[in-house]
């Protein structure tokens, strides 16, 4: 009987790391092949989008973090001690977050006045692949939205994940419109201006999850 009661409850722990194990490795993995695709390319707007990526692994890994311990026998000291590592965790995030846009945003301007040859055709390609990617992780993401509810941490994790997912899906279309464009027309403007708004794209969901953690951390 013991043995049976065990069997069961291991589906239960063992699903959080269903959920992410995957999106995260496929994203870091993507990440990477994306960072040196830019650098390969030349394509600012790639290397963006290749950053963005990191920071969606940012929050995947605290979704994943919390759903393994929500998954645990809960006590406060639990509760108070993610708390304040999603605390610090989204302080690093954010500090490196700024430093990369700063350095896309200098970049895009120096290339505003000395605009640099980029290979359209392989920007296409990979930032067409980034976008599969990016859909088969919010497809992931979302196809759990409704099983096995770890508790309120847990589903502001997730939901904060898969909005972070979401943005990025935003750059690599952006991308893929970069090196389109820079493809059929040779118009290389292009590439800084969206590398811009992928930039801004970073921003606005680094600051957004810091928020809503700071917020849950007050509240909690």
């Amino acid at each position: 009987m013991d043995n049976h009661h065990h069997h069961d409850a291991h589906p239960e722990k063992s699903f959080p790391n269903s959920i992410y194990a995957i999106p995260f490795f496929l994203i870091f993995a993507f990440a990477i092949l994306e960072f040196f695709g830019g650098i390969w390319t030349n394509s600012l707007a790639l290397l963006s989008d290749a950053w963005h990526m990191f920071s969606d692994l940012f929050a995947l890994g605290l979704a994943w973090i919390a759903a393994h311990l929500s998954a645990k026998p809960g006590t406060h000291r639990h509760a108070s001690g993610q708390s304040h590592l999603e605390i610090a965790a989204s302080a690093v995030n954010v500090l490196l977050m700024f430093a990369v846009v700063t350095y896309i945003i200098i970049e895009a301007i120096q290339r505003f006045n000395h605009p640099q040859a980029v290979t359209g055709g392989y920007v296409i390609m990979i930032a067409m692949a980034g976008l599969v990617v990016n859909l088969i992780v919010l497809k992931m993401l979302h196809g759990h939205d409704d099983d096995h509810a770890h508790g309120a941490e847990h589903n502001h994790n997730k939901r904060a994940a898969y909005l972070h997912v979401m943005g990025d899906l935003l750059g690599s279309v952006a991308a893929v419109v970069a090196g389109t464009v820079i493809y059929f027309t040779g118009w290389l403007l292009i590439d800084p201006i969206l590398s811009i708004f992928i930039s801004l794209l970073i921003l606005i969901v680094t600051i957004k999850l810091t928020k809503d953690i700071w917020t849950s951390y007050k509240n909690g």
